[in-house]
Parts: C-alpha cells; structure tokens; sequence
C-alpha cells in the first residue's frame, strides 16, 4: 500500500505531465497555424516581387529582358519558387524548369523533405498559380509561378520550429522534476503533522495516553486535527486513571464488608465467637452495605445507558425544599448548622421526577452537611436563569481545589481518599446526581473558593415548566 506523500507526489507529477502534454499540443498546433500563416504571406510578397521585378524588365520595343529573367528566376528558385514567362502572341516563353530541370527537381524534393520531417502525414503537391503581367495598365505577358504546396517552410523556419519544440521539452522537464521536488516538500510539510497523528493514534490503541503532539502549524484544519488529537489524548489518559481509580475503590467497598463477613464467619467457624443477636446484626450490616453499593452501581449505569423511566409530574419546589428540609432537620440541628431556604418568585414549579431530583437533593444536603463545620449553614434556593430553572445547594463549609472540583462528579471520585464508611460516602452519589439531572435534559456545575464553600446548581430547561 503506497504511503500519502507518494501518492501526493505522484498526484502532482501526473497532473504537471498532463498539464504539459496538453500545452505541448496547444502550442505546436497554434506554432504551426502561425507558420503556416507566415508562409503563406512571404510568399505572397515574393509573388508580388517578382511580379514587380518582372515588369520592370518589360519594354515595348524589344519586350523581356531575358537576362534580367534568368537573375530573377534563380533568385525565385532559391526561395522554392519555380517562375515561368509568358508574352500573349508566345513571342517568349521562358521557363526556369526547363533550363534548370535538375535543381527545380531538387527544390521541390528538399521542400517536400522538410515538410514530411516536421508533419509526416502532410499531403502537399506541386501547385501553380497565374499572374498577369501588365504595362501601362495594359496586359502584355503572363506569369506562373509553380511551388510545393499549399505551402512549405524553409530550413531556418523549420530549425526554429525544431528548436522551439526542444526548448519546450527542456522546460517541460525541468518544470517536471521541480514539481516533483514541490510535491516531496509540500508533503512533508503537510504530512508530518499527520504521520505523527497517525503514531499517537497507534500509542492510543496500545493503551498509551497522554502524549501530546507538538507541532504548532498556521494551517486551520491541520492545527485543529491536532488540538483535538491532544485534547482526545488527555481525556483517554484521564480516563484510563479513574478507570484505574474506580477498579481500586469498588475492590475497596467491596473488600471492607466482606472481610467483615469473612471474620465473623471464620470466627464462629473456630469457636472464637458464640452466635448471638448481635453478631448477625452486624452481618445484616454488612450485607446491606453490599446491597447498597450493588443498587447504587446499577441505578447509575441504568441512568447512564437510558434504562430507567422517569415519572415527570409538575412539582412545587418550595414544597420540595421542604420536604427535604424535614428529613434532614434532626441531622443539622445535632452538628449545629442551619439550613436555609430561598425560593425565586418567577418560577414556583417544575415538571420533572420527583423522586429522582429529591435524590439529587439528598445527596447534594449529605455533601454539604459533612463539609460544614459547627455554625455554618447551608442554603437550598431556586432561580431562573437564560431559560433554565436552577436548584443550587450552597455551604460555608471547606470548600475544594480546583483538581477536586473538576473530577467531583466522576463515579468513586473522592476529594479525601482515607475516608471511610463513617467519614464519607462510597463517591457514587454525585455521579447519580449528574446522571439524573442530565436524564432531564438539564446540566450541572459547581464552583468552589477552599475555605469558603462549595455551590452545586442543578440547572433543568425552562421548557419543562
């Protein structure tokens, strides 16, 4: 398989070839039109020379000087015209063919010759055309001049069509080899960019990420290809690192509960432990903790390929805020934060799945609650905003860098990794939340100052309403 500089290489040499050939054949046929054109004319003027030369040789006393005849006819001959004199009463026939029979063969020969080395296939013949010859406005003679016809080029016109032609070879090479020469240095500029696309694609298939391609080119399309090859190259590595993340924190979730339920298991097993009430309360524990983190994995990834059904149904949101604010009423008022509530005039409703954006809340609060200290607050409130309904959850509580911020919502994502069942939650309740809110053709943010707070805004269509 022939590589894309070849090709273009090849492409453009072709192209240049064509181009000439088609030029070559224009320019020899519009070379011979013009040459014929300009044998035609000199031998018109010779004709009319000859003409004038001939009746000045006239007189009426004693007629044609044939002398002057004969300078005349071998000056014709040299030019590849065969003159022939005639008076009307046939007082004088002068021929040059018939004094020089041998040389008018030969000139006729030669300008056959020319003619056939130039234009193989040309069909001339020897042609005759009559002139009168007149004095004093009178006709006293007649002139005919023979030539190799309809018209014939001399050695120095044809030496200058021939030469034309080898300077036109000359070039068409040199213009040949040169776009040969382009073609390789248009390529490799062009294509350097793209081989080294094609290499850091080939790395991707291999599973290498995040090697960026440095070239920088003014050329849009090609700038592009490869901004977006690097961006591509950035999201595969990050990709593949909470991959990588995630694999780890579903073997921990999963290893924490089971290893209980292996202990305890063993430990009875051995004798250490004597069954009791509250050994297989712990148990039941752990395997709701099991439980949970199954459910939560198998709603996020129905949510995510649209294989959950939402219910929409038209909902107050100030009912909702409140609603919320009741289960969580006791949990706030043990840690000492408040909850607050605002709630915009311009929309009091939303249509959308109850369940599902109370669920948003709820892990929102939970969040919020955990990341707030003794006498902060946090504050539910709604507003619209360029056609969207947003529901933000806002705390005073640590706030979180720019790297947490950015990864918040990614599934097992933790902006404090040693926390644990009791410090924070498995990471996969935010994921859910983006994944519902985004089922209802909404989108959510989050901005963040470290030790100031934390705002999460829900934003839903206003079409919706």
């Amino acid at each position: 398989m022939r590589t894309l500089r070849t090709q273009i290489t090849i492409l453009f040499t072709t192209f240049l070839v064509v181009a000439l050939i088609l030029f070559t054949l224009f320019f020899n046929g519009a070379v011979d039109k013009l040459f014929e054109m300009y044998a035609n004319e000199q031998r018109q003027k010779q004709v009319q020379q000859i003409q004038e030369q001939i009746n000045e040789q006239y007189s009426p006393l004693w007629g044609y000087n044939v002398s002057g005849l004969e300078v005349i006819g071998n000056a014709a001959l040299q030019n590849g015209l065969i003159v022939h004199v005639q008076t009307l009463k046939g007082e004088l026939d002068w021929d040059i063919s018939v004094h020089k029979t041998q040389e008018c063969q030969l000139v006729l020969q030669h300008a056959e010759e020319n003619m056939h080395s130039r234009y193989p296939s040309f069909n001339g013949s020897y042609t005759e055309q009559n002139y009168d010859l007149l004095y004093d406005g009178n006709t006293v003679g007649y002139l005919t001049i023979g030539y190799y016809g309809p018209y014939a080029l001399n050695d120095s016109e044809l030496e200058l069509i021939n030469s034309l032609n080898r300077t036109l070879i000359g070039l068409g090479l040199i213009f040949t080899a040169l776009t040969a020469l382009l073609a390789i240095l248009i390529s490799r500029f062009f294509l350097r960019p793209i081989s080294e696309v094609v290499n850091s694609t080939a790395k991707f298939a291999q599973g290498e990420y995040g090697e960026k391609i440095e070239i920088k080119l003014k050329t849009k399309e090609i700038s592009s290809l490869i901004h977006s090859v690097n961006e591509m190259s950035e999201m595969l590595q990050l990709r593949e690192q909470q991959k990588r993340r995630m694999t780890a924190d579903i073997a921990h979730e999963l290893r924490t509960p089971l290893s209980n339920l292996q202990s305890h298991a063993e430990a009875v097993m051995d004798g250490i432990w004597e069954p009791s009430p509250e050994l297989f309360q712990s148990i039941h524990e752990e395997i709701l903790r099991l439980t949970r983190i199954v459910e939560q994995l198998r709603e996020l990834n129905d949510l995510e390929s649209h294989h959950m059904d939402l219910y929409f149904e038209r909902v107050d949101i100030q009912e909702l805020f409140e609603s919320v604010s009741i289960d969580f009423a006791a949990q706030f008022h043990n840690k000492g934060v408040h909850l607050l509530r605002t709630c915009s005039n311009e929309t009091s409703t939303l249509i959308c799945d109850r369940d599902k954006v109370k669920q948003c809340l709820v892990n929102l609060l939970s969040n919020a609650l955990r990341a707030t200290s003794q006498d902060g607050s946090v504050t539910l409130s709604s507003e619209t905003i360029n056609g969207y309904v947003c529901l933000s959850v806002v705390d005073t509580g640590i706030g979180m860098n720019k790297q947490d911020l950015e990864q918040m919502f990614e599934r097992f994502y933790r902006a404090d990794p040693s926390r644990n069942k009791h410090t924070g939650g498995m990471g996969i309740g935010l994921a859910i939340t983006k994944a519902i809110v985004e089922a209802h053709g909404g989108k959510i943010s989050a901005t963040s100052i470290p030790n100031r707070g934390t705002t999460v805004t829900m934003s839903f269509p206003l079409r919706m309403v």
